[in-house]
């Protein structure tokens, strides 16, 4: 039988040896260790998971007790204490006892017999003193320090949010990343019908219905306040398994992303070119509605998945090609109604669902993929035919990816911002946040702050060639 702290252990300790986080490494280990208790693989997702996601409080609280710093510790001694802290810090459920006690276990089973001591005395300290540690001053420097430490966020981070947003909106983007985050799935309303559709079925009936049969499958639902073809999804074990996916009934994609067709404002006539395509949600969502979809990627794999995804769901109407966007296509120019710009972008609206993101991320970095967002733009941007519109979308909150881009394009090329603020769903028009969002829109693009409408952190911008 597996130690599963062992196993957590083993993860932990590949994420920092390849310098590289690897997102699919937790979900390898499961399939690999598939045999095990449900609840063990619940304890190795939530403790591999939640020891990178609170890296960093981690590390401070560790160099609070400590003699030895962190990062001159051992990799085996450093990450078997991370997972411990985690354990004593965030898992109520688990005695401290038992998190000393069996990280001793494993280091005297890995031959650190010599740091036993160290481990144990380290833990029980911790343990014993875990509410009266001291936190750095939030009115220092602004709260960088503060909020990067509490919230497990890079500082330069938490800088440029702070410089943007203020203290406030920043922490409040933080604590969001840091809560449990619902899988939500996009229902096909046709195809819900078909399947699971009675006669004289009102819509809320049809719901309803649908509702129960996926409660009854485990999962815990509700339904989106924003859109209402939108569910909110919880204890999905496996959403390959829940009734109506094989019928393409629904798929999986935030709201914030549905966002995009719902303000296109896309007719049955209309082509649709889709040029960084995967993982396909939104031309999915857009076949819904148009004429014809052509989606495209540069990834054959990722070609693949879409294709996969559009005969699930029944969508003939969507062609699947591999081809790189940053070649321009002559065969396109002037043939799209609507053209999809979802950049590669740096995706710190997704941290919360992805909580690698914030380690991978640079300064650097974020100058290099607005460089690349640009030669993507220039490259495709007469596909569009005159008169169409091009919806430019990211899923990150950086106004050099985003806002600024959108300025550039108007600035440089023949496009022309759109006011959509009627195409807003309701909710999203509410207190001073939707104030704030109908006065962007009229100016042509949205900004959804993580956590302020329960949606990821997502930019819309709808632009017209003039």
């Amino acid at each position: 039988m597996a130690n599963v702290r062992e196993l957590v252990l083993n993860i932990l300790i590949e994420y920092e040896r390849d310098g590289v986080r690897k997102p699919s490494l937790l979900k390898d280990s499961l399939n690999k260790y598939d045999y095990l208790e449900t609840r063990d693989k619940a304890f190795m997702k939530r403790v591999v998971d939640g020891c990178i996601e609170r890296q960093i409080q981690i590390d401070y609280i560790l160099d609070s007790f400590s003699k030895t710093p962190v990062a001159k510790m051992q990799p085996f001694i450093r990450n078997l204490l991370r997972m411990s802290v985690y354990q004593i810090m965030f898992m109520d459920a688990i005695p401290d006892s038992a998190a000393c006690n069996e990280a001793v276990k494993l280091a005297q089973k890995h031959k650190f017999s010599g740091l036993k001591g160290f481990v144990n005395g380290v833990l029980r300290n911790i343990a014993r003193g875990k509410d009266k540690i001291t936190y750095p001053d939030k009115s220092v420097d602004g709260g960088a320090k503060y909020l990067s430490t509490c919230y497990s966020m890079p500082e330069w981070i938490c800088n440029m949010w702070l410089e943007n947003y203020g203290f406030e909106k920043t922490e409040g983007i933080l604590s969001f990343f840091l809560e449990p985050r619902p899988t939500t799935i996009r229902i096909n309303p046709e195809t819900l019908k078909k399947v699971y559709g009675q006669e004289n079925d009102t819509e809320d009936a049809l719901f309803s219905r649908y509702i129960e049969k996926l409660e009854a499958a485990g999962a815990v639902v509700k339904r989106s306040n924003i859109l209402p073809y939108a569910l909110d999804l919880e204890k999905t074990d496996n959403i390959r398994f829940l009734p109506g996916f094989d019928e393409g009934v629904f798929f999986v994609q935030d709201v914030s992303s549905m966002l995009v067709t719902e303000i296109a404002g896309i007719e049955p006539q209309h082509v649709v070119v889709d040029v960084c395509a995967a993982p396909g949600g939104k031309s999915l969502h857009a076949a819904q509605r148009a004429g014809t979809v052509l989606s495209r990627d540069v990834s054959e794999r990722k070609c693949e998945l879409i294709r996969e995804n559009a005969e699930r769901m029944g969508l003939t109407n969507l062609k699947v090609e591999m081809h790189d966007a940053k070649i321009h296509d002559r065969n396109m120019e002037n043939k799209a109604d609507v053209i999809y710009l979802d950049l590669p972008c740096s995706g710190l609206g997704i941290i919360g669902r992805k909580n690698d993101i914030k380690y991978n991320a640079s300064r650097k970095g974020l100058m290099e993929l607005s460089a690349l967002q640009w030669e993507i733009i220039k490259t495709v941007w007469d596909y569009v035919k005159p008169g169409g519109t091009l919806m430019y979308s990211t899923c990150t909150v950086n106004r050099a990816e985003n806002e600024e881009m959108c300025k550039r394009i108007c600035a440089e090329l023949p496009f022309e911002a759109v006011d959509f603020s009627d195409s807003l769903p309701k909710a999203l028009t509410e207190g001073d946040a939707g104030k704030e969002l109908v006065k962007s829109a009229k100016n042509g693009y949205i900004q959804l702050i993580p956590g302020a409408f329960g949606t990821d952190g997502f930019f819309i911008g709808k632009l017209r060639r003039v």
